[in-house]
C-alpha cells in the first residue's frame, strides 16, 4: 500500500482514472478535492505505482476516531483487477475492518471480494443499490433558466439548514448524519429555492467529498413543476465550472428523480453501491 501525495502523481492519476468512467467516478470525484484544497483532508492509496490496479480514497485513519460513525469513516474505491484486490483491502494500513465503515464504489464486480474480506472480520456486508446517471459536460449549454415560479428564488444551503436535509435523506436521519451534512454544505457547491419572504429552503440539492451530486428532494407543492432539474443543472453548472465530474445516483425506485435526471441530460450509465460494514 502506498500513500501519493505528489502533485504530479496525483494529477497523472486522476487523467488515468477518466478513462475507466464510470466505474471510477467516485474516486475520481474524490481524487479532484484532494487536489483542489481538499477540505475533508482525504488520502489516496493505491496498491502499487505506477502500474496500480486499485486506489482508495479515504480519510487519514487518526480522524476516523468514532467507530460507530460510517459517514466519517468512508473509503472510495476503484480496482481494475478484482481478485488482486483482496491483498489490498487486507491490509490494516488501508482498511480498518474493527470500526462501522463504508465503502462507495460504481462496480457492482467488486461485492464477491468485499463479502469475501469483511466476512473474516465478523460480518458480511449490507449492499445498498443505486441507479448511476452521468452526463460528459456542459461547455455549450447555457446557463437554464427556471420556469415562471412568482414565490421562489434560487441560492445556496446554509450550513444550519443541514437538519432539514437530514430529516428527509433515506441514508440520514441522524445526529452522525447531520453533522456529515453540514461539513457538506460548508465545503461543497450545493443548490435550493426559497419561498420569497420566508426563506426557507423547499428544494436543495447538493455534493459531497465525492463531488456527487446526491441528497435531493422538493416538497410536494413544488414538484413536477421544472424546479428540481433546473436545480439539476445549476449545481452541474457549478461542478463543471471547478473541472468536477457530473454524476450522481438515485434509488431505483425515485421515478420522479430519474425522469428529472434524464431530462436534464443525465443518461443511466450503471450502477452506484454502497457496501456498510459493523464488525462484529
Amino acid at each position: 500500500m502506498l500513500v501519493l501525495t505528489c502533485s504530479s502523481k496525483l494529477a497523472a492519476l486522476r487523467k488515468l482514472l477518466t478513462h475507466n468512467f464510470p466505474e471510477s467516478l467516485k474516486v475520481c470525484g474524490a481524487l479532484h478535492h484532494v487536489i483542489n484544497q481538499n477540505p475533508f483532508r482525504l488520502q489516496v492509496l493505491v496498491d502499487q505505482w505506477p502500474d496500480f490496479n486499485s486506489v482508495i480514497c479515504r480519510p487519514p485513519m487518526e480522524e476516523m476516531t468514532d467507530p460507530s460513525d460510517p459517514y466519517t469513516n468512508t473509503y472510495f474505491l476503484f480496482s481494475k483487477n478484482p481478485q488482486g484486490l483482496r491483498k489490498f483491502l487486507e491490509d490494516p494500513q488501508t482498511v480498518n475492518w474493527k470500526q462501522e465503515l463504508a465503502i462507495e464504489g460504481c462496480q457492482p464486480s467488486l461485492i464477491d471480494v468485499l463479502q469475501e474480506v469483511s466476512s473474516k472480520h465478523g460480518s458480511h456486508m449490507h449492499t445498498t443499490s443505486h441507479l448511476l446517471h452521468m452526463r460528459d459536460g456542459l461547455e455549450s449549454e447555457k446557463l437554464e433558466k427556471m420556469r415562471e415560479i412568482s414565490d421562489l428564488q434560487f441560492s445556496s444551503l446554509k450550513p444550519e439548514e443541514a437538519n432539514l436535509v437530514n430529516e428527509v435523506w433515506a441514508l440520514g436521519g441522524n445526529p452522525l448524519s447531520e453533522r456529515y451534512i453540514t461539513r457538506c454544505i460548508q465545503n461543497f457547491p450545493s443548490v435550493c429555492t426559497r419561498r420569497l419572504g420566508v426563506g426557507k429552503p423547499v428544494s436543495w440539492i447538493t455534493s459531497d467529498q465525492s463531488a456527487e451530486m446526491r441528497m435531493g428532494y422538493t416538497e410536494e407543492k413544488y414538484r413536477n413543476q421544472g424546479v428540481f432539474r433546473t436545480m439539476i443543472i445549476q449545481l452541474a453548472h457549478k461542478l463543471n465550472f471547478k473541472g468536477c465530474p457530473l454524476y450522481c445516483s438515485v434509488a431505483p425506485d425515485n421515478k420522479s428523480s430519474q425522469a428529472a435526471m434524464l431530462a436534464s441530460g443525465f443518461p443511466m450509465v450503471g450502477r452506484w453501491r454502497r457496501w456498510n460494514f459493523k464488525p462484529s
